[in-house]
């Protein structure tokens, strides 16, 4: 086995529970949550930031 190899194995393994639970929630439910979260307002909403004096 190379050192990549080994590498990406180690990493593999050191992220295991992450991917798990990750892959349960699943892509949609992923974009749903995406897609609901609020919007900032567009620039020209936005109050100027102001310059300390």
């Amino acid at each position: 086995m190379s050192v990549a190899q080994s590498e990406a194995e180690r990493i593999r393994r050191q992220y295991a529970a992450l991917t798990s639970h990750y892959r349960a929630i699943g892509p949609a439910d992923i974009l749903a949550a995406v897609l609901a979260a609020r919007k900032d307002k567009p620039a020209e909403e936005q109050q100027p930031l102001r310059k300390a004096a």
